[in-house]
């Protein structure tokens, strides 16, 4: 029996391979099938089914019929399966379908409980409306106000809770049901706080003397607490918009004005209209000093009562908001300025004197509210924030920008521009004295338009009034090279003309140098690198790299960038913006040094021809004078030293005269060094005289540091004139030492120069003479080549 399920394994393996579907048991069985009809039949062909069939052929056949039978079988058993397969799934797709429509069903039910519910409680909440409205009313109509800012509290706050629902008849209506009694609970405060300020003379229109407002204060205390109590818990909800000034200006910082100072304002603001509105003679549209002195008056004459008085009073109550009332009164009586201003802007700005007087009181107004007796926050708005809209601001920069213009142009105009602004004045420093009418006025008008704009409030705004001086920076220093040039081409260098414009030039350059770590610089330069950074990441950088010192400030941007700096912390970093005007100052100022130097040491060159042609190697000793003096030959040369230096002293500031001094003493001594102690021989009396010129006439005209610059010769004359026996064992030992160097494998005289000094040297007081320079000197000596 094994043998056949063996052979029966194969031949259905031979089936498998010749079957491409071999997963679907219905074709495998159906191939089997006909694989096995189609062997039968050949085996019949072949062999006569009587005389040739043996026992184990017929076996063989039966077990193939056995094999098919159970096939068919096989294949009837699974049609029955497929059958049942489908009724299932029929089953299965009809209780899916019921199942959807009872979800369905059950989803339409929920939804329709949560409408019903969303109705009672729609309902509910316009109940409660209605029952906090007739309570409202009830509790007024009895006067009892207590009972009344309670319910209307309740009210408010149900009214916040409705703003986030979607209901948008319901949230309108919460809203106006809040706003009417607010208005009808505002206007009996309104009158019950009308009578106790009456009562106690407010508002203070005059200076009225401390005594008597203490006296009408504590009379009337506790029913002013008591109103106070009552105004203080009348508010709106937070989103709820105020009417109380035109949307456009609601400045950056801006936020409503508290109802307690709407009342007190009252008062002020009538008299503020009847004044300065309508056909009243004070109502001058040429006169804004008028109403902003005003202003600034009532602020003074109310500062007693805000502050000592009513402020101790509001700070008893716990359970409100706190409020600054000083400030919240000053923002007040602001806002009055500011709806004035806004009325009248439209005809200002075409006329551009007046629009300039408006600019001068707003800012002088501005400057005011800062001052310590009044000391209003710089962060909370101001008139300056008017001036800082886009179209008036763009009018003021232009305005700037010709006024700046044309001061400059008339300074350089002026016929005393290069001279003294302090010369005939008394108690003023040599320095002082030195600077020229140009620069002092110059940065007269630099730092009026930094009072100007010191306190806009808004980045963009200041970066550009900034920009303005960067520019009047340059124009300053192109206008200086002009004058200079105008003159004539060969100017003489130490006229006070040249100097003049040299201090100048020192002057505002040492200027920018303080700028640079002054705070207000120092903001203004965090601000330019945070627009930077902000251009970058919104708009499009398009600054002149080769124009560090410009500040181009795009209009379209100005706004979101404000909004972005007015609300983070403000750090302070050095002005490196003024970096490349100080260099540009710098440089000319180092040109103009050149040429003095130049010039000078020039002249003395000249001058000193027959004194460096003296014959230095047959002067008579020392000892055949009874005293020595200076040489004839020096006394030109000097003569113009000391005049020149004079004349320097005279014209320029201290710190660039003695820089141009020493640079003078120390090239003239390098020049003397190379043609006169190089190229000549010196006797005991030529290094004698030598040395008394140096210290007897170089060193006293130079006097003071300058003369610890004339080194190499005055090192020189002290080998010169040093005793014979030192100078032999100098002489000794230098040579030891440039030996040394040569075996070092220093064979350039260029590096033999620049050797380390010897110690040697060191001890004889040598210090700026190198070894090799030494020998050489010592070698000039006649008395040591004789030896």
């Amino acid at each position: 029996m094994s043998d056949f399920w063996t052979q029966l394994i194969e031949y259905t393996n031979v089936i498998e391979n010749e079957t491409l579907d071999i997963d679907n048991p219905e074709h495998l069985l159906s191939k089997l099938l006909t694989h096995a009809e189609h062997e039968r039949e050949l085996l019949e062909a072949q062999f006569n089914p009587i005389s040739s069939i043996t026992k184990e052929n017929l076996s063989i056949v039966s077990q193939l019929q056995n094999g098919i039978s159970m096939a068919k079988k096989l294949l009837e058993q699974h049609e029955q399966l497929r059958i049942q397969e489908r009724k299932l799934a029929i089953e299965i797709k009809s209780h899916e379908n019921k199942a959807e429509l009872n979800a369905q069903d059950f989803r339409t039910t929920v939804k329709r409980l949560n409408n019903t519910a969303r109705i009672i409680d729609y309902l509910h909440c316009l109940e409660t409306l209605l029952n906090y409205s007739s309570a409202l009313k009830t509790s007024l109509s009895t006067e009892s106000l207590d009972e009344s800012l309670s319910i209307y509290t309740k009210l408010a706050h149900l009214t916040e809770l409705v703003h986030d629902t979607s209901t948008e008849y319901l949230r309108s209506y919460s809203v106006n049901l809040t706003l009417y009694w607010y208005e009808q609970l505002k206007t009996v405060i309104d009158s019950r706080m009308e009578k106790i300020l009456n009562t106690i003379e407010f508002p203070y229109v005059h200076k009225v003397p401390a005594s008597h407002l203490n006296e009408l204060f504590d009379k009337n205390r506790d029913k002013l607490k008591q109103e106070l109590n009552y105004l203080l818990k009348l508010r709106l909800p937070n989103h709820i918009k105020h009417n109380d000034v035109q949307s456009r200006l609601r400045f950056i910082g801006w936020k409503p004005i508290p109802l307690l100072i709407q009342i007190l304002l009252k008062g002020l603001i009538i008299r503020f209209n009847f004044h300065f509105y309508g056909k009243q003679k004070t109502n001058d549209r040429r006169k804004p000093e008028w109403y902003l002195n005003q202003i600034i008056s009532w602020i003074l004459d109310h500062d007693y009562f805000l502050i000592e008085q009513l402020q101790p009073l509001i700070n008893e109550f716990s359970d409100v908001p706190p409020i600054n009332v000083k400030v919240e009164f000053i923002r007040g009586l602001i806002e009055l300025i500011i709806v004035k201003l806004d009325s009248q802007i439209t005809s200002i700005l075409i006329d551009t004197s007046l629009f300039t007087h408006y600019i001068e009181e707003i800012l002088i107004f501005s400057q005011r509210l800062f001052v310590k007796d009044i000391d209003y926050p710089h962060n909370l708005p101001n008139c300056m924030n008017l001036l800082c809209d886009e179209i008036v601001f763009e009018k003021w920069f232009q305005v700037e920008q010709d006024v700046s213009r044309t001061k400059l142009n008339n300074i350089f105009q002026s016929p005393t521009a290069h001279q003294s602004v302090y010369e005939r004045m008394l108690e003023r420093t040599p320095d002082e004295i030195k600077i020229s009418e140009c620069a002092e006025t110059f940065l007269t008008l630099l730092h009026a338009m930094e009072d100007r704009y010191r306190h806009v409030p808004y980045p963009s705004c200041s970066l550009r009034l900034f920009s303005l001086q960067i520019d009047l920076f340059d124009d300053f220093l192109h206008d200086l090279k002009i004058s200079l040039n105008i003159e004539q081409q060969d100017i003489d260098p130490l006229s006070k003309h040249f100097c003049s414009i040299l201090n100048s030039i020192v002057y505002i350059a040492d200027v920018i140098q303080q700028w640079k770590n002054r705070s207000h610089y120092q903001r203004l330069q965090y601000f330019y690198d945070e627009y930077k950074i902000f251009i970058k990441n919104y708009g499009t950088d398009n600054n002149d790299e080769e124009n560090f010192n410009r500040i181009d400030i795009d209009s379209t941007l100005a706004q979101q960038f404000d909004l972005i700096q007015l609300n983070k912390e403000t750090n302070f970093t050095v002005a490196s913006i003024f970096d490349y005007l100080l260099e540009q100052y710098r440089d000319d100022e180092e040109k103009m040094c050149n040429i003095i130097v130049n010039y000078i040491v020039s002249l003395l060159k000249a001058k000193s021809r027959r004194y460096i042609n003296e014959k230095w190697s047959t002067m008579p000793s020392p000892k055949d004078y009874f005293n020595m003096s200076i040489s004839l030959s020096a006394i030109d040369m000097l003569v113009e030293l000391q005049t020149t230096f004079s004349n320097l002293s005279i014209n320029l500031l201290k710190n660039i005269s003695n820089e141009i001094r020493a640079r003078i003493i120390m090239e003239f001594d390098g020049y003397l060094f190379s043609w006169l102690v190089n190229d000549h021989t010196f006797n005991e009396g030529g290094a004698s005289q030598f040395l008394f010129d140096i210290n007897q006439g170089w060193t006293r005209i130079a006097n003071d540091h300058v003369s610890l610059l004339f080194n190499k010769c005055r090192e020189s004359a002290l080998l010169l004139t040093m005793p014979i026996g030192s100078a032999l064992l100098l002489v000794d030992a230098l040579q030891q030492e440039l030996s040394m160097t040569s075996l070092s494998n220093v064979s350039s005289k260029e590096s033999i120069i620049s050797s380390p000094l010897p110690s040697a040297l060191h001890e004889m007081g040598i210090h700026h003479l190198s070894e090799f320079e030494a020998d050489q000197i010592l070698q000039r000596r006649l008395d040591l080549t004789n030896c």
